[in-house]
């Protein structure tokens, strides 16, 4: 469990956990107050569902000032100057951006950006109540997870736990938190920005305890651009029946209960044929805050797990796919030693512990695969630790996992109190999962 209930819940009571989207072109925040049950999705517009917060900043060079978001927009259209996007892909490639005949660091501009997005929040869950906040990303690869926490450095907000997770999981999350008769069988969901789609499909293995859960992702090519800000009918109908080819194709032999529609591409209903094909057996659903939301949810169920939450457990491409640990000996008894969780997220995998060697520098680490087939072992041997000159030792030792199959580990010798010194060796080594 990632916070730990009661203790939590006591330390933030009347606080906020936030779920917030880092999309391509805009940011979404939901919000959630501890003790209650549904998330709300921050509006621009009171009173609107103007979710979506334009993913750029502006700086007005006379000024000094910054600006995010619609009001970035304005000011450069009326000042002119450089507006700056894709904030998140720049901080991924370590590219430095000048404005203004400065130059800034991406992952700093980053975090600038979404310190400056609390303040939509301002007057409902100002930075002091916030507790938590949960990050989620389209792709949580080992270069999106470093800029990461490289943001929640610049942001300087020890008071609050930062997580991380990929869309695909705050679509588990969400869909964990509806109706049941709405997941009975396989979900759908389709996101559409500008001309591009691509899908998730939710699938359940009900023959497991807990059930796994599963998302496909598939990705489409690009459809036609419409024209003109008006398109014509002929436009809609082209799209329309290319969306119903796509459709068609990915739920032949499946029985798909609910499909969900998000993203600006499906503004405009052009996509008569394919609602009227979507809606015979099956519930449809329109918006575009799903995925904030979601992480909301995410937060909830770790937070405070409950029966349900405990039931399922998703595994994705960035879920690791064994259980690792060590037969030891604690307080004269065997016992086990859990060094990784399976299903877990990679980069949320870390662990510190000691231990001490007795007569022996081999470690032997045992990996179980979630499916329980081939369990096997690994054996590190701490090269140059003399044991027969010093027969008991205590090693520490520090696991992480480098990507979704590699688990590193360090081990640093500590020697034994006044009677065996520590001669100061260390040690590096990898298991491949």
């Amino acid at each position: 469990m990632l916070f730990g209930k009661d203790s939590f819940r006591k330390r933030n009571i009347g606080k906020y956990i936030i779920g917030y989207e880092l999309g391509k072109q805009h940011v979404q925040i939901s919000y959630l107050k501890i003790g209650d049950k549904e998330p709300e999705t921050l509006s621009t517009i009171a009173g609107q569902e103007q979710y979506n917060i334009p993913f750029v900043l502006y700086k007005q060079e006379d000024k000094n000032l910054w600006y995010i978001g619609k009001e970035a927009q304005t000011k450069q259209q009326e000042l002119g100057g450089i507006l700056l996007s894709n904030l998140l892909e720049n901080a991924c490639n370590q590219e430095m951006t000048e404005v203004n005949l400065e130059t800034y660091d991406s992952a700093a501009l980053l975090a600038l950006f979404v310190k400056r997005s609390f303040s939509y929040l301002s007057f409902i869950a100002p930075i002091p109540k916030i507790a938590a906040i949960m990050f989620t990303v389209e792709k949580p690869d080992q270069k999106t997870i470093e800029v990461l926490r490289q943001m929640e450095e610049f942001l300087q907000m020890p008071q609050v736990q930062i997580q991380f997770m990929g869309k695909e999981e705050s679509f588990f999350y969400y869909n964990l938190h509806t109706d049941p008769a709405l997941w009975t069988n396989q979900v759908y969901l389709y996101e559409m920005q500008e001309n591009r789609l691509q899908s998730y499909n939710l699938s359940l293995n009900r023959q497991t305890k807990p059930v796994v859960t599963l998302i496909e992702k598939k990705e489409y090519e690009e459809f036609p651009a419409f024209e003109e800000n008006e398109p014509t009918i002929e436009e809609k109908e082209i799209r329309d029946q290319i969306f119903l080819e796509h459709i068609t194709e990915d739920m032949e032999e499946k029985i798909v209960s609910t499909v969900y529609l998000i993203g600006d591409g499906f503004l405009g209903e052009w996509y008569q044929k394919s609602v009227r094909f979507l809606c015979g057996k099956r519930r449809v659903f329109l918006g575009n805050n799903l995925y904030s939301k979601g992480a909301c949810y995410a937060l909830l169920d770790k937070m405070e797990p409950t029966e349900l939450s405990a039931s399922y457990v998703y595994l994705g491409t960035d879920k690791v796919k064994a259980n690792v640990g060590m037969e030891i000996i604690r307080q004269g008894s065997p016992s086990y030693l859990a060094i990784l969780d399976g299903g877990s997220s990679w980069y949320d995998c870390k662990k510190e512990w000691d231990m001490i060697l007795e007569g022996d520098n081999r470690l032997i680490f045992r990996i179980v695969p979630l499916d329980g087939k081939n369990t096997t072992q690994t054996e590190i041997v701490l090269h140059g630790l003399q044991m027969n000159k010093n027969p008991l030792c205590r090693i520490h030792a520090e696991s992480y996992m480098e990507n979704s199959t590699k688990m590193k580990l360090k081990f640093r010798e500590m020697g034994f109190g006044e009677f065996y010194p520590s001669q100061g060796q260390y040690w590096e080594e990898s298991i491949d999962l």
